[in-house]
């Protein structure tokens, strides 16, 4: 079975829902907001949407959101945070995105927080052309990942990733490259109060310009390159080589 049929349960919901602040959160959704030019009423796909951690605020601030995940379990959980949001603002669906969706005319379809990579680059063109043919004519695609530079800078320093959660665990991660295969084979492990455990995973990671490429293959239009979930450019400096990644493109 693939490693992500699995991976996205309860436990990662638990350890990885808080990597993000509440800070950060509102920041990339003022930022995704700014940036895809979203207004009150527009038709937004969140896919995938995880637990809902963008998908609610963008329906607070007024857009039409469908959030879209393979995972019964994170969808489970977003439906538990829903809040007071009907389905006339707010909708979730299970669904595996390598095949197209039923619905179309979105006017933004947005693929956030690394949720590319994770089988075969077919896979992955899969996943784009659905995103392309849900968005209206002249509707815009965001794809916001790590991106094969910046996890080469990060692994030349030779340190290991690490991290240590609000209630005191401990997260480790033990990556290893493979610059033939494009592709990261890695561990995270961790131990605190409420246990210990690891997950592993298989992750593609890709450059700026195969992703370019490879969005285009599925009918896509590149507009623009920038530095996550923000309207800032992205420029491939520094010790982090820009930070990660997110290519704003249209459907012709």
């Amino acid at each position: 079975m693939a490693w992500w049929k699995t991976f996205f349960d309860d436990d990662y919901h638990r350890i990885w829902g808080v990597l993000r602040s509440a800070e950060q959160t509102a920041a990339e959704v003022e930022g995704l907001w700014t940036l895809l030019g979203v207004q009150a009423g527009d038709r937004v796909l969140d896919a995938p949407c995880g637990y809902g951690r963008l998908s609610r605020p963008l329906a607070e601030r007024g857009a039409r959101i469908t959030g879209v995940d393979q995972s019964a379990q994170l969808i489970a959980q977003a439906e538990r945070e829903r809040g007071d949001l009907g389905t006339d603002r707010l909708r979730y669906l299970r669904h595996d995105l390598r095949a197209p969706l039923d619905e179309e005319g979105f006017d933004v379809a947005m693929n956030v927080f690394s949720s590319i990579g994770y089988g075969t680059e077919d896979d992955d063109l899969a996943i784009f052309s659905t995103l392309a043919r849900a968005v209206r004519p002249g509707g815009l695609v965001l794809v916001e990942t790590a991106h094969r530079d910046l996890v080469a800078a990060g692994l030349s320093s030779g340190r290991r990733p690490g991290f240590r959660l609000p209630d005191g665990t401990l997260l480790v991660e033990d990556p290893v490259f493979d610059p033939v295969a494009g592709r990261i084979e890695t561990c995270w492990y961790w131990s605190g109060p409420a246990g210990a455990g690891e997950k592993r995973a298989s992750l593609r990671v890709y450059s700026a310009t195969e992703l370019v490429r490879l969005m285009e293959r599925a009918g896509l239009r590149f507009r623009s390159a920038h530095a996550g979930c923000s309207p800032a450019p992205f420029r491939a400096a520094g010790t982090e080589m820009g930070g990660r990644l997110a290519i704003l493109a249209e459907r012709p």
